[in-house]
C-alpha cells in the first residue's frame, strides 16, 4: 500500500493520512483520494471502519458523507478559496480579506473574483495594474487609471452584449476598487457607468401573467396530472417566494392552525439562519385562504411521507441541496416551455413578451421569476397597492425595491386617486382624520 507515493504497511498509518486530509479539508472520496494518492472506493471502505471504530472524529450520514460543523465547512471553503492561483495575487489577496470582513460567504467571493478575472482577460492584464496595487501614486491619479480601465472595458461590455444588465459587474468592480481605497462619491459613480443603482429594472416591472394565461397553464399541468409543476407555481402566486426558497419548502414549516402560516428560506437575504448549506433568512408568511388551499391540494397529490413538499429527503444538507438545485432547473426548463407554447398575441406588452419568449432581455434563462413579478402586481392591485404589506409578504425587507421594479403605483391609480382627493389650504382641519375614497 502506498500513501502519496510512499510505501505503507500499517493500516492505521493509511486512515491516519485519511483523518489529516479530513482536518485539511478534503471532505468528499475523490477530494481524500486524490490528496492520499488513492482510489476513492478504498477511501471509502477505509472511512467506513473510522465511522464504526469513532476514535477518528469522523461521522458519515446515511449517503455515506461526511458529516462536519459549519464552522469547518466554512474554514473548508475559504481554504480553497485562497488556494486558487489567481486569488494569490497580492491585490487579489488583499480584496479577499476585505470582503472576508464583511462576512461574505467564500462561494459569494469566489463569484466575484471570477467577475474581476473576465475584466482583467478582456483587458489583457493583471488585477494589480487596474488598481496600481504597489505603486506609488496618489489616490486622484489611481482613480484616474481605474476609470479608464472601466471605460476600455464597458465600451467592448456594450458592443458584445447590448441588451445584458452591468449590475452585479459594478457592484463587483466598485468592491475590488475599495478594497485598495479607491472610492466614489455619492452619485459620482455615473459619470463613469459606475452607478449601483439597479439599471432598467424599473422598465419591466409590468411583466406578468394575464388571468387567462394563468387559467389555461392551470388547465394544462391538471389534464396532464402534473401536481409539482402546478404546486410550485401557484404557491409561489401566493407567496412570491425565490426560486430557491420556493424549492426548499418543507412541511414542518406550515402550519395550518390557529393561523395559516409558512415559512421559506431566503439565501439572498442574508442573517446569519444557515438552510441546506446555505445563508440566509427565514421568512415568516402569513398568506391568504386560497392559498391554504392550493396548499392543502398539493398535500392530497403530492407524494406523501416525505419531509420536502418537492423531493425526498436526501438526508444531508449537502445532497438536499443538490435535490433543490435540480428540481429549480427542471421545474425552470417545463415554464420555459409552458411560455413559449402562449400565443404571442396574449401577453399584455412587448416587455413581456420578448421576456416571455426568452430573448435574453432581462431575466435570461430565469423564467420562474416570472411568478414573483406576477404576485406583486396582483397582490398591490388586490391591497389598493399596500406596499408595506405586499413586501412583508413577498419577502422584500423594505418596499424601494417593490416599487421601482415591481409594481409600483400605476399612473391612471394615482390619478383617480388625485380626483378623490379634496384640499383647501384655508379651511382644512388638520386634527381631523381625512378619509380617502375607494380606488
Amino acid at each position: 500500500m502506498r500513501v502519496k507515493g510512499l510505501r505503507v504497511k500499517d493500516r492505521e498509518k493509511i486512515k491516519e493520512a485519511i483523518a489529516i486530509s479530513v482536518q485539511n479539508g478534503n471532505h468528499t472520496t475523490r477530494e481524500i483520494g486524490v490528496d492520499i494518492g488513492k482510489d476513492h472506493s478504498t477511501v471509502s471502505r477505509y472511512l467506513a471502519e473510522m465511522d464504526k471504530e469513532g476514535k477518528w472524529g469522523i461521522k458519515r450520514d446515511a449517503n455515506g458523507n461526511i458529516i462536519i460543523s459549519l464552522r469547518e465547512h466554512l474554514t473548508g471553503e475559504y481554504r480553497r478559496l485562497e488556494s486558487e492561483p489567481f486569488n494569490q495575487l497580492p491585490s487579489i489577496q488583499k480584496w479577499i480579506t476585505y470582503l472576508k470582513s464583511g462576512c461574505i460567504p467564500p462561494r459569494r467571493i469566489q463569484y466575484l473574483v471570477n467577475v474581476v478575472h473576465g475584466i482583467s482577460n478582456q483587458l489583457k492584464l493583471m488585477p494589480e495594474t487596474i488598481v496600481s496595487f504597489g505603486i506609488p501614486l496618489d489616490a486622484s491619479r489611481r482613480k484616474e487609471i481605474a476609470i479608464e480601465y472601466w471605460r476600455n472595458f464597458l465600451a467592448w461590455f456594450n458592443n458584445a452584449y447590448p441588451q445584458m444588465q452591468k449590475t452585479n459587474t459594478i457592484n463587483t468592480y466598485r468592491s475590488f476598487l475599495a478594497a485598495h481605497n479607491i472610492n466614489f462619491a455619492h452619485g459620482e459613480g455615473r459619470r463613469y457607468g459606475l452607478s449601483t443603482t439597479p439599471e432598467r429594472l424599473g422598465e419591466y416591472k409590468d411583466i406578468m401573467l394575464t388571468p387567462d394565461q394563468i387559467e389555461k397553464i392551470n388547465r394544462r399541468l391538471e389534464n396532464e396530472s402534473d401536481w409539482e409543476a402546478w404546486s410550485f407555481m401557484n404557491i409561489d402566486l401566493h407567496t412570491d417566494a425565490r426560486a430557491f426558497a420556493m424549492a426548499s419548502m418543507s412541511w414542518d414549516r406550515i402550519a395550518f392552525s390557529p393561523l395559516f402560516r409558512v415559512e421559506q428560506f431566503e439565501p439572498k437575504i442574508k442573517r446569519g439562519d444557515w438552510y441546506l448549506t446555505k445563508e440566509g433568512k427565514w421568512w415568516v408568511k402569513y398568506p391568504t385562504e386560497e392559498c391554504r388551499i392550493i396548499v392543502e391540494t398539493a398535500r392530497d397529490r403530492l407524494p406523501k411521507e416525505r419531509r420536502f413538499l418537492f423531493f425526498e429527503d436526501a438526508k444531508s444538507d449537502k445532497a438536499n441541496a443538490l435535490q433543490d438545485s435540480y428540481f429549480m432547473s427542471r421545474m425552470a426548463v417545463r415554464f420555459k416551455k409552458i411560455f413559449l407554447e402562449l400565443d404571442r398575441n396574449s401577453w399584455l406588452n412587448e416587455k413581456t413578451r420578448i421576456y416571455a419568449l426568452g430573448d435574453g432581455v432581462y431575466f435570461n434563462g430565469h423564467p420562474l421569476h416570472l411568478f414573483r413579478h406576477t404576485m406583486a402586481q396582483y397582490y398591490l392591485a388586490a391591497t389598493n397597492w399596500s406596499l408595506a404589506y405586499v413586501a412583508s409578504l413577498g419577502g422584500w425587507e423594505n418596499t424601494e425595491v417593490l416599487n421601482k421594479c415591481y409594481g409600483g403605483i400605476p399612473e391612471h391609480i394615482k390619478a383617480q386617486v388625485a380626483k378623490s382627493i379634496h384640499v383647501r389650504f384655508d379651511n382644512l382641519d388638520l386634527n381631523v382624520t381625512v378619509k380617502l375614497a375607494s380606488v
